[in-house]
């Protein structure tokens, strides 16, 4: 039995940075066993005040998706700031994810267990988010690279 999570699936979240700022999260799935898919969004805000009050979001802007733990949730240092306005998980796919430079790994978007993996050429399997199970202290250390000023 799935434990009563305190975030559900259309959650915005904001993530600390590790040199300062914040940086948007939403929760686009969940297995309700500690894994997340999540969606991830610049620019860095200074505060967590100074995040916008974004309701809708354009996926394709994302700066990572990846499966995570939920610990940063679950522990509330990723706080809970807001919703996606009119949530439909339907706009917001389970990507597909590249393993070993050439393996593309499908999941179920229901258990975000492995349901296929197969070749791809590696020059298309670049394009694709990186498979893994990222910690959230790792998300926070991406996240600020990738934000870096």
């Amino acid at each position: 039995m799935a434990r009563k999570l305190p975030y559900s699936t259309g959650d915005i979240f904001a993530v600390p940075l590790r040199d300062h700022g914040y940086a948007l999260g939403v929760v686009a799935r969940a297995d309700g066993k500690g894994i997340v898919l999540g969606y991830f969004f610049g620019p860095r805000a200074e505060s967590i005040e100074g995040l916008p009050e974004v309701r809708s979001f354009d996926i394709d802007s994302a700066i990572k998706v990846c499966r995570c733990g939920d610990l940063g949730l679950i522990r509330e240092n990723w706080p809970l700031i807001g919703r996606v306005e009119s949530w439909d998980p339907g706009q917001w796919n389970v990507p597909d994810f590249c393993r070993d430079g050439d393996i593309r790994v499908v999941y179920d978007g229901d258990s975000l267990e492995v349901s296929r993996e197969e070749r791809l050429d590696p020059r298309e399997c670049r394009r694709l988010p990186q498979d893994g199970l990222e910690g959230a202290g790792f998300v926070e250390l991406k996240l600020t690279r990738l934000l870096a000023v």
